[in-house]
Formats: C-alpha cells, sequence, structure tokens
C-alpha cells in the first residue's frame, strides 16, 4: 500500500476542527500554556486540544516545552515549520479577499 502524499497529509491535519484556529491562537502569542488554550478556543473540550496538540507536535508544526516545577508546566509554541505554514493562511486570505 503506497503511502499518503505529503500534502494530502497535512491537508488532513489542517481540516480537523480546530486545528486552524489553534494554530491562528499559538501565531498570536509566542507560546501558551494548555489552559490558555481551552480557556481562548471556547468550546474546544480539552481531550481534543490534547488531540491536535499531540499531532501538531508529531509534525513538528508546535515545540512542546516542558519546565521542571511544582506544579510541572508545559509551553506550546510554533515551530520555524509552524510559522511558515500559518503564513500560507494568509496568502490564502489574501487571495479570496481579492477573489
Amino acid at each position: 500500500m503506497a503511502s499518503k502524499p505529503a500534502s494530502v497529509v497535512i491537508l488532513e491535519t489542517l481540516s480537523k476542527k480546530w486545528t486552524l484556529r489553534l494554530l491562528d491562537s499559538l501565531n498570536n502569542a509566542p507560546k501558551k500554556r494548555f489552559n490558555q488554550l481551552v480557556d481562548e478556543l471556547t468550546g474546544i473540550s480539552p481531550k481534543t486540544l490534547s488531540e491536535r496538540l499531540l499531532e501538531l507536535t508529531k509534525y513538528r508544526v508546535l515545540d512542546k516545552k516542558y519546565f521542571a516545577e511544582r506544579p510541572p508546566r508545559v509551553e506550546y509554541s510554533l515551530t520555524p515549520k509552524g510559522k511558515e505554514l500559518v503564513m500560507c493562511f494568509r496568502h490564502i486570505d489574501s487571495f479570496s479577499k481579492r477573489w
């Protein structure tokens, strides 16, 4: 069985509910914690947010940084790859406004 082209994989990932809003949220701040994202993305369940964060981290679109503190702290941010991906959305936005 042939593997899917990279473009298909990324489009499938981006088309999942909450993914684009999550990326937009992280694009508007250098880093955010899990609860900040839950509060900002009104209506998202913690389970869905965890799934999206895990998937985007797996594809190296997001970076997950652990801090050895009590209580433990984790911050999420866009990687350079994620920032470039968000730039693609800006081009699509410009296209849609133009046409």
